[in-house]
């Protein structure tokens, strides 16, 4: 039995959670470089074609997590239960698919580029932008691959700092060369795509050559796809895919939305409103990222109480978290949004009305993320699935399509902080249902799972 994931108190839960939270930051800080560097020496409309391109970079980005994700959760509760050589067996059967992922994005970016930027409704001046950084994330993804992998992977392994100091280092990196190539090479968009993917790879370098070279607790092993752990693997992460692309979908509907009621100055206002977004939210990811090892490994052990521990501890520190994130994004909305665009005035006016409303979404979002992540980690992918289905693509499309007729241009900023109110009376709802997490006189789990 590992001490490590069954001794839980708050020293040794930040130990999980710190690392994630950190690496997640930092992914949205190198991922907000971009739309910083862009809008500052590129201008609005480059700043407005890269939400563009969005809605298909949370394509690639999905469907690599929820492999890694969907499969970690399996392979963790296998390290709880002690079954090493079902756990190598299952890591090996996810290398598979993973090679066939950069594959397949390889094909789609040299083939399907344009047909796809055009889909996602770039109009003019913004085609080529759009155009130029997208091909260069389709044929990068397996930079995306490699990151992710490590990041989840050397957590399960232990191996904490080295998984924070790989995406430390790549988001460093990609701050670095995003500087360089836009601003010293003059490279233009195609700068910050190249800044993105390099620092993807440094970072799963770190990753690829551990677990190559290394002694560690998983290693990859020949054996057979197992095409039973696959399907199971992708409908356990199918929240995290369902997320991320509900969040391409419901950017690409604002877009529609917002290019129909104020052109393209709304699509860059909802930018930069999603990059600050982003960064606060990429907090409570990495809670609900850092601790899904944990409540995998003691649902495989069968400690439920240890589970009820680790919810307690994230619920009190993500309120803080959230209530701190709310008055801090009022007092200090100009100073954030300057980051971004400090000469039109229209925008600046725009955005700023804009996150007084949209700010109460930080009121609520951690507890919903904390819940797909606490059902994932079950391996429970169905109410996963379902909570992040429901918050951004049923609530929240809905609602952004109807309030605008109501509201005007108020409803579009309005739509997420409501949505976010539905999903978490879906959220608590579920959980009670599963709440047959109770410790029994002999541990005996009936939490429904998949």
């Amino acid at each position: 039995m590992n001490k490590d994931f069954t001794k839980i108190d708050l020293k040794n839960y930040l130990k999980f959670v710190f690392p994630t939270i950190i690496s997640m930051v930092f992914i949205s800080i190198y991922t907000m470089t971009d739309g910083i560097f862009v809008s500052n020496r590129l201008g609005s409309t480059a700043l407005a074609a890269l939400n563009i391109t969005i809605p298909a970079f949370n394509f690639i980005f999905g469907s690599i997590f929820m492999v890694v994700i969907g499969a970690s959760a399996i392979i963790g509760i296998n390290l709880g239960a002690e079954d090493i050589e079902k756990a190598n067996k299952n890591f090996s059967s996810m290398i598979y698919i993973l090679v066939f992922i950069c594959f397949f994005y390889l094909f789609i970016g040299i083939f399907f580029t344009d047909q796809i930027v055009k889909l996602l409704g770039a109009k003019g001046d913004m085609i080529p932008y759009a155009k130029d950084y997208l091909f260069i994330l389709f044929i990068g993804s397996f930079c995306f691959v490699g990151k992710l992998f490590t990041e989840v992977f050397l957590r399960i392994e232990g191996r904490f700092n080295l998984s924070l100091a790989a995406t430390i280092a790549g988001g460093l990196v990609n701050i670095l060369f995003d500087y360089i190539f836009i601003y010293s090479l003059d490279m233009g968009i195609k700068g910050a795509a190249y800044g993105t993917i390099l620092g993807a790879f440094i970072n799963g370098l770190v990753g690829i050559i551990y677990f190559a070279f290394k002694s560690s607790k998983i290693r990859f092993v020949l054996t057979k796809i197992d095409f039973g752990f696959i399907r199971e693997s992708l409908v356990n992460g199918s929240s995290e895919m369902v997320s991320s692309i509900s969040a391409g979908i419901t950017t690409f509907i604002f877009n529609m939305v917002l290019l129909n009621l104020v052109g393209e100055l709304g699509v860059s206002s909802i930018s930069i409103i999603l990059y600050i977004n982003f960064l606060l939210s990429s907090i409570f990811i990495g809670i609900a990222t850092g601790i899904q090892p944990l409540i995998s490994y003691n649902f495989g052990a069968n400690l439920i109480e240890n589970i009820n521990k680790l919810l307690k501890i994230s619920v009190i520190i993500i309120g803080t978290i959230s209530a701190f994130s709310f008055i801090v994004c009022n007092i200090f909305r100009y100073q954030l949004i300057s980051l971004f665009e400090t000469k039109n005035a229209e925008l600046i006016k725009m955005t700023a009305e804009a996150f007084k409303i949209f700010s109460f979404t930080f009121f609520i979002n951690g507890f919903n993320i904390l819940g797909s992540g606490f059902f994932t980690a079950l391996n429970n992918g169905k109410y996963s699935a379902i909570i992040s289905f429901s918050r951004s693509i049923i609530f929240k499309i809905v609602l952004v399509l109807t309030l605008p007729y109501l509201m005007g241009l108020k409803g579009v900023w309005l739509a997420t902080p409501l949505s976010e109110c539905l999903c978490l009376c879906l959220t608590v709802y579920f959980y009670k249902k599963v709440r047959r997490l109770e410790m029994k006189d002999d541990c005996s789990i009936e939490l429904e799972v998949n």
